[in-house]
C-alpha cells in the first residue's frame, strides 16, 4: 500500500535492499519507515528540489572527482547536498563552513587553508578532497562507509555507541530502528536525487594561478568577468585579490558547456588517501618522517664499563606495544598543535620561561598559558608527575587520558600527553620529531 502510495505521488519508494557507498545494504522495515519521513520533506517544495537538482548537475561533476581521486565512493557526494544543499556559504551554528560544513580544525586536519585572505571550507574541489580524506579516516578507523558516515557527524568516537560490531569490516550492512539518523539521511538523499540528476553539465572551468597577490578585476577581466562575477564563482576568497604563496585554483564560467570535464590542474595539492602523510597536519618549519629516526650505534664498551639496561619506551605504554608500532605525525591528527605550540622556538621571554619550565634548546614551545594547553610534547626531561604538577591536572586523569602507568619515569622525547581528553580506544600514541 505505502509503494503505491509512493508511486502515485511520484516519490522513489525505499527498497528493503540497495547498494549504497558499494555495500550492499539492507533496510528493516523500521529503517524504511524513517527515511520513507525524509523522502516526503525533501519532496515538500518542488520548485526549490528543482533548483537543486540544476545546482547539483553543474557542481556534482567537479565533487566526484575529488571523491574518486582520495579513492572513496562516490555515493558519498550526496554527504555534501545534505550537509550545504550545495551552498559554499553555508554556516552552522556551530560554525562549520561550506560545501561539506567542516570545522576549523577539521578543515585544517585534512590540509585545508583557512586564514583571512581565503577559506578552501568554500573550494569546490578542495574541500571535497579535504572530506573524502576525512571520511577515509573514519573508514580506516570504523572499518565500514556507513559507520565512516556516522563519524562524520558525531566525531571517531562519538559514533562508537552506534556501530554494530557485527559489520566492521564487511563489505554489507543493515539499517534498523538504532541506526543513526545521519546514516538513513544519507541513503534518502542518494534514493531521491540519483534518479532526478539525469546530467552532468560543465560550466565550470578550473585554472591554476601562483604568482604575487594580484586584485581580482584584472583576473576577472582576463577572462571577460565582472569582479562580482568572479568572486561568486570562487567564494573560497575572503578579500578581492589573488593570494601569494600556495598554489591556488580559481574557476571561471565558460559561455557554452564543455563536452568533458575538465581535470583539477593542482590534484598534487592533496595527497591520495592511500599515502600515510593524507592527514599530515604540522607548521611548515617542521620536519617528521613516518619512522622514527635512526641513531647512530654506539661502539660496544668493555665489558667493565657495560651500563645496566635501560627500561624501553614501549613500557610506558599499557597496550607494551614495541616503539616501532606507534604512530608518528603524518599518521595522526592534531587539531591543537597550531594554536599551542610554535616550532622554531620563539625569544623565549620570562613569559614563556614560565611556560616551559622543561625547555631543552631547539624543542618546540607553549605559546599559550598553561590552564588553556589541551596537549603537552615531553621534552626528554619530565615525568607525568611533573607534567601534572605544571599544568595543574590530576594525576590520576593523566594517567587514565593516555593509558600511562608509571607517573615517575622520565617521558619519551616527543610523546604528545593529552591533557584535558582521553586518547581513543583505537588511537596508538604519537610521537614528535624536530631537528
Amino acid at each position: 500500500m505505502i509503494a503505491l502510495l509512493f508511486w502515485l505521488t511520484g516519490l522513489p519508494p525505499v527498497p528493503e535492499s540497495m547498494v549504497f557507498c558499494g555495500m550492499q545494504t539492507r533496510l528493516l522495515p523500521e529503517a524504511r519507515h524513517a527515511i520513507q519521513q525524509y523522502i516526503i520533506k525533501l519532496h515538500e517544495h518542488p520548485p526549490t528540489l528543482e533548483a537543486l537538482v540544476a545546482r547539483a548537475e553543474t557542481l556534482l561533476p567537479y565533487i566526484e572527482e575529488a571523491l574518486t581521486y582520495i579513492g572513496v565512493p562516490e555515493d558519498l557526494k550526496y554527504i555534501a547536498i545534505q550537509e550545504s544543499r550545495l551552498n559554499p556559504h553555508a554556516v552552522s551554528r556551530s560554525q562549520a563552513v561550506g560545501f561539506w560544513q567542516l570545522k576549523d580544525f577539521t578543515a585544517r586536519e585534512v590540509g585545508l587553508v583557512i586564514s583571512d585572505t581565503i577559506d578552501e571550507r568554500k573550494h569546490l574541489f578542495r574541500s571535497s578532497a579535504g572530506a573524502a580524506l576525512y571520511f577515509f579516516k573514519q573508514y580506516q578507523r570504523h572499518r565500514n562507509w556507513l559507520f565512516a558516515i556516522i563519524a562524520y557527524y558525531e566525531g571517531g568516537t562519538g559514533a562508537i555507541p552506534y556501530i554494530d560490531t557485527a559489520y566492521v569490516g564487511k563489505n554489507e550492512v543493515c539499517l534498523h530502528e538504532r541506526t543513526h539518523w545521519y546514516a538513513m539521511r544519507a541513503v534518502a538523499h542518494k534514493l531521491v536525487f540519483e534518479p532526478l540528476i539525469r546530467r552532468r553539465i560543465y560550466a565550470l572551468r578550473p585554472l591554476a594561478y601562483q604568482g604575487p597577490t594580484i586584485p581580482v578585476w584584472k583576473v576577472a577581466q582576463e577572462h571577460g568577468l565582472s569582479p562580482d562575477e568572479f568572486l561568486l564563482l570562487n567564494p573560497w576568497l575572503c578579500r578581492p585579490a589573488m593570494p601569494a604563496g600556495r598554489p591556488s585554483t580559481y574557476y571561471i564560467l565558460e559561455k557554452a558547456p564543455l563536452t568533458e570535464r575538465p581535470s583539477e590542474p593542482l590534484k598534487q595539492l592533496f595527497v591520495p588517501a592511500a599515502h600515510p602523510a593524507a592527514y599530515a597536519s604540522v607548521p611548515v618549519p617542521y620536519t617528521y618522517s613516518a619512522a622514527p629516526p635512526v641513531e647512530p650505534t654506539p661502539p660496544p664498551l668493555p665489558p667493565s664499563e657495560e651500563k645496566p639496561p635501560s627500561p624501553s619506551k614501549a613500557s610506558f605504554f599499557k597496550a607494551s606495544a614495541p616503539l616501532s608500532q606507534v604512530a608518528h605525525l603524518p599518521l595522526q591528527k592534531e587539531p591543537y598543535l597550531h594554536q599551542e605550540w610554535t616550532y622554531p622556538p620563539p625569544a623565549m621571554d620570562r613569559r614563556l620561561q614560565r611556560w616551559n619550565p622543561f625547555y631543552t634548546a631547539g624543542a618546540p614551545v607553549l605559546i599559550v598559558p598553561p590552564r588553556r594547553a589541551h596537549i603537552h610534547i615531553a621534552q626528554g626531561t619530565e615525568s607525568l608527575r611533573a607534567v601534572a604538577r605544571h599544568y595543574r591536572r590530576s594525576l590520576e586523569k593523566l594517567m587514565a587520558y593516555n593509558r600511562l602507568f608509571d607517573p615517575d619515569s622520565i617521558l619519551p622525547k616527543g610523546l604528545r600527553v593529552l591533557l584535558k581528553e582521553e586518547r581513543a580506544y583505537d588511537e596508538k600514541p604519537i610521537i614528535y620529531y624536530w631537528r
